[in-house]
């Protein structure tokens, strides 16, 4: 077993010779803030704001590192860090000397703490990136048991590391772990809570992979029989790639914006809708903090960690998800699908019908029925 994982993770090794050699000889200024590096997408972004707002309010100057396809909701970020490090994932693992720069770079700030709040330990990626930052306490969650190279290389370049308990907690949850861990009370998620009535609700059709797509018809077909129910004015909005998906025809009236608009302007569309019906996708976590009633039709691939939000949040969002969960939390690692270009069967298989029923015996659904 030992030979195996040497076998694996040798390159890694070799690789991380090389990081070292980018960042021999550098001094770093005195120790100062608290650096929280995050890989992931806008729900990870949305979701990690207790840990972010946390440490600020506690006084600390506090960095994000994060992927620049974050940039649109920096709006959102600078609300609770004071400094935004982007960087481009692809060139940071393609291009040897974009990987010294941003590597010197992170050597050179001398944050006094770093967080590597990511569930998912990469050794080569935001593992790496917490070593170069080189500060006196470093902090982040256990790897999974499969993760060996993790285990054997950059477990030693963290201070502390705590039980993630993944797939049994809510990544919120797990940032206010992490919160405490390093000496801070959580911050807030919520924003303070609004009554909105503008007689428009939001369908958002899109979502970060096809394995999490309900389908955009089921979406239009749903949304028939809810502005019946309620009256209200749909208003679809996704990406521009999401209209040639279109089969069937929409002969209600409605706002097509689909393509149409930022995400600022998406933020603004929720903000001030009556409710939103989404994907499990970053437009679903908006809903919640922004406290505008959320449906979300989900999938079980990561179930407990981001669509079972923590009973405080349940009052305000609606998951409907398979009633047969026995496989749920698979980690995306789906052992039925059919390929990744399409949703996982525990999400095709849920009908118009099925969420017409769940919505129909939400309490929150109940306000809006005309």
């Amino acid at each position: 077993m030992k030979i195996i994982n040497f076998m694996e993770c040798a390159p890694r090794f070799l690789w991380h010779i090389i990081d070292y050699s980018f960042v021999l000889g550098l001094k770093q200024k005195k120790h100062s803030g608290s650096c929280v590096i995050r890989i992931g997408g806008i729900g990870d972004m949305i979701l990690s704001i207790p840990l972010l707002s946390g440490l600020s309010s506690s006084g600390r100057e506090t960095t994000i590192v994060c992927e620049d396809k974050n940039k649109c909701i920096e709006f959102i970020l600078k609300k609770h860090v004071s400094n935004i490090i982007y960087y481009n994932k692809k060139k940071f693992k393609g291009s040897p000397s974009y990987r010294r720069r941003l590597l010197r770079s992170l050597r050179l700030k001398g944050f006094d703490e770093v967080i590597q709040s990511g569930i998912s330990r990469q050794q080569g990626g935001a593992d790496v990136l917490l070593w170069a930052c080189n500060a006196n306490k470093s902090f982040g969650f256990n790897p999974r048991k499969w993760n060996k190279c993790e285990i054997s290389i950059s477990n030693k370049w963290f201070h502390t590391l705590v039980d993630g308990h993944y797939n049994e907690i809510h990544e919120i949850e797990r940032m206010e772990m992490l919160a405490k861990t390093v000496g801070c009370n959580p911050g807030e998620h919520l924003t303070k809570n609004k009554s909105n009535n503008n007689g428009k609700f939001i369908v958002c059709v899109a979502a970060s992979s096809p394995v999490r797509e309900w389908g955009i018809d089921n979406f239009i077909n749903l949304s028939r029989i809810v502005r019946k129910l309620t009256g209200f004015l749909p208003v679809f909005i996704g990406e521009k790639k999401d209209l040639s998906k279109i089969k069937c025809h929409i002969d209600f009236e409605h706002i097509n914006l689909i393509g149409e608009t930022s995400f600022f302007e998406l933020y603004e569309l929720i903000s001030n809708s009556n409710f939103i019906i989404t994907n499990d996708s970053g437009p679903m976590h908006i809903g919640v903090i922004l406290n505008v009633p959320t449906i979300a039709i989900v999938s079980g691939g990561e179930y407990n960690s981001y669509c079972n939000y923590p009973e405080k949040y349940r009052e305000n969002i609606l998951t409907v998800s398979n009633n047969d969960k026995s496989c749920f939390n698979c980690g995306w690692n789906c052992i039925y699908k059919e390929s990744d270009n399409y949703p996982f069967p525990c999400l095709s298989s849920i009908s118009v019908d099925d969420v017409i029923l769940a919505i129909k015996m939400w309490p929150k659904f109940m306000e809006f029925l005309s």
